[in-house]
């Protein structure tokens, strides 16, 4: 494998990358920009909720954890080491001196384009003509679906809307836009599959450890996305046999080793999360369920045009190195309905295989039609931006959105007021009570625990969330929060609070903070 990229492909994909990451960047600047003296930006335009837990994760991190313990819930339960990510990241931003916040948006930068570069050399040799490989980058990094066309044709809303402007997993823009766990994953993955097709090719036994490493790593991200990525070494081996009439024993020995590499970490996740109690009930609510077939089809409906020509073409050829991609592309799809409650998840990164087989297909067909041929960069244009419709409506639009200071994007700057002094005068780790909007910002903005502020972090949610708005209504019997292990409460000050056993301790112009009285 090529250390570098020569001197003209590493300057475009420079230029490539830096504008992806710039367009998927601009609805947090228009977000930040459009903050009043009475408003603040929540700090993301999409998905609140996994943004808190990430952040208030850092939070903890920042502090000293190694261990991931659930910030969104008052049991007492048992750390462990999973998602690391995110705690990891935050002992980087005490390193280098910068908030949590700021170190997140960072990170989103930083490991996008180790994403993108990881895709860009994967694709570089997948397809040895520079253009060929510029195509699927583009496409991988910005094609989306046709929800856009879903929603023109009177698709409903409810109870699922078009899965290209909300599953974060199945698109690289998306995923990069969002949460750099997400880049840092698909950069592992990219990698992986890059250098395990290199070592098909020389045999060097060193490559597999790198392998595994790049495997280990990602399961301490996400344990089970690397699964489709086994599944493309698997069927870039049997394309071999395909070819060759046998199986070298060196392969499978690199397969075995990359799969035991993996076990002790799977087992890991599989003790905690299945025997522990209380984890056991966090896994039950982390329900992420694919939707209808239907779905999927509207939501790469611009790769199936010509993805499906380009696994008939790599059949034909007896390509390794495509097959590989079809074996990852049908893999995620396949696991993506299996018996289980996290199936979605293994579409991350899909747009990766779909764009090299996409560009596979649709080059072969070019070849056929001398006239489009010779026009071949403006073909590659016009179907890379039918394909990015998606992509600009979720960058551009949800900026103009963003303009009009919708109350889920931002928040009173009077709350902000109010975390300020209760981070500096609270105790880490006292448990908080409010809205489930305020809980989520004291848990990315504070080093507080919050009491219910997330359907799949707070054990219980649905009891917890109608036991704070019974509080909140002044409903819930004395004595109550005394059981809960609260030992603060923000409200607005117009709420009719039932105030026994508070003491109001600050308040501005429209939020009150309180202390719960020690019995």
């Amino acid at each position: 494998m090529k250390k570098l990229l020569p001197s003209t492909d590493l300057l475009w994909f420079l230029l490539a990358a830096l504008l992806v990451l710039a367009f998927a960047s601009i609805p947090f600047w228009v977000g930040r920009a459009s903050e009043t003296e009475d408003l603040r930006f929540r700090g993301t335009y999409f998905d609140e909720t996994d943004y808190a837990v990430h952040l208030s994760m850092m939070q903890a991190g920042r502090m000293g954890d190694w261990v991931y313990q659930m910030r969104f819930t008052n049991e007492e339960h048992r750390p462990a080491y999973l998602r690391m990510f995110y705690i990891v990241l935050g002992h980087v931003s005490k390193w280098i001196g910068l908030d949590v916040e700021s170190t997140f948006h960072l990170a989103r930068w930083v490991f996008g384009f180790a994403a993108l570069y990881a895709i860009y050399r994967l694709l570089c040799k997948i397809f040895p003509n520079s253009n060929h490989a510029r195509a699927p980058f583009l496409l991988a990094a910005l094609g989306a679906g046709a929800g856009w066309l879903q929603l023109l044709l009177g698709a409903p809303l409810e109870p699922i809307s078009p899965i290209d402007f909300w599953l974060i997993d199945a698109y690289v823009f998306f995923s990069i836009s969002l949460f750099p766990s997400f880049s840092f994953t698909l950069a592992l993955m990219a990698w992986a599959l890059n250098l395990f097709l290199d070592y098909l090719e020389t045999g060097k036994p060193q490559t597999i450890f790198l392998v595994s490493l790049l495997a280990i790593l990602s399961q301490t991200t996400n344990p089970i996305s690397f699964a489709v990525v086994d599944m493309a070494f698997a069927g870039a081996v049997l394309a071999l046999w395909w070819n060759n009439k046998k199986i070298e024993a060196r392969h499978i020995v690199a397969l075995a080793v990359i799969a035991l590499a993996q076990i002790p970490l799977l087992v890991y996740n599989y003790l905690v999360l299945s025997r522990d109690p209380f984890w056991r009930q966090f896994t039950a609510q982390n329900q992420t369920l694919s939707p209808p077939p239907m779905f999927y089809l509207w939501g790469f409906a611009p790769f199936w045009l010509f993805a499906l020509y380009g696994v008939f073409i790599a059949l034909g050829e007896r390509n390794p190195k495509l097959l590989a991609l079809t074996a990852w592309t049908v893999g995620g799809f396949a696991l993506a309905y299996l018996p289980v409650a996290i199936q979605r998840r293994f579409i991350l990164g899909i747009t990766i295989p779909l764009a090299a087989l996409a560009i596979h297909g649709l080059s072969n067909l070019l070849k056929r039609i001398p006239i489009l041929m010779k026009r071949e960069n403006v073909v590659y244009f016009s179907y890379i931006l039918l394909a990015s419709i998606s992509s600009i409506y979720l960058s551009l639009g949800l900026s103009l959105f963003l303009r009009t200071l919708p109350e889920g994007k931002f928040y009173p700057r009077d709350v902000e007021s109010a975390l300020v002094w209760l981070n500096e005068n609270a105790v880490p780790n006292d448990f908080v009570l409010a809205d489930v909007p305020t809980s989520q910002l004291v848990a990315q903005r504070t080093r507080l625990k919050v009491y219910v502020g997330h359907e799949m972090e707070t054990l219980g949610y649905e009891d917890k969330l109608r036991e704070m708005e019974l509080f909140f209504n002044g409903e819930m019997p004395d004595g109550w929060l005394a059981e809960t292990q609260v030992k603060w409460v923000i409200a607005n000050k117009d709420d009719d609070l039932n105030t026994t056993g508070l003491e109001a301790v600050y308040e501005n112009g429209s939020a009150a903070v309180y202390r719960v009285a020690s019995e």
